[in-house]
């Protein structure tokens, strides 16, 4: 087995703490991304649909992203809960954080590919 691919299957998604109503760590690990497609599965939603809506600064793909995120410590939070605790002070650093963990979780592969077709359009 490749060393690179090897290392890939290892991986284990990056836990950031985030201050919300208080310290918690939020991981995108399968189970956040599960939690965002049976969210919105009966409205036709899918997770790429939802990944979109958080790259055009959607309300409620940032909290949803939020909520999956911190699922893993409390079954019982809310997405009223989360929320709460987003305002317009906020939002883009939670936003943020989102995003930069979903591009730091793509294979080594991938990563590699984009480099290449980033300074080939240069």
């Amino acid at each position: 087995m490749d060393v690179g691919l090897k290392r890939d299957l290892q991986h284990k998604p990056k836990p950031v703490k985030i201050m919300l109503d208080k310290e918690r760590t939020f991981i995108l690990d399968l189970n956040a991304y599960f939690e965002l497609d049976m969210l919105y599965d009966d409205k036709g939603k899918t997770y790429h649909h939802i990944e979109a809506d958080l790259l055009k600064m959607r309300p409620y793909a940032i909290r949803a992203f939020l909520w999956a995120g911190l699922r893993h410590e409390d079954e019982n939070l809310t997405l009223e809960q989360v929320g709460s605790h987003i305002d317009v002070h906020n939002v883009q650093e939670f936003a943020k954080i989102i995003y930069e963990l979903i591009l730091g979780d793509k294979p080594q592969a991938e990563k590699q590919e984009e480099k290449k077709k980033n300074s080939k359009k240069k």
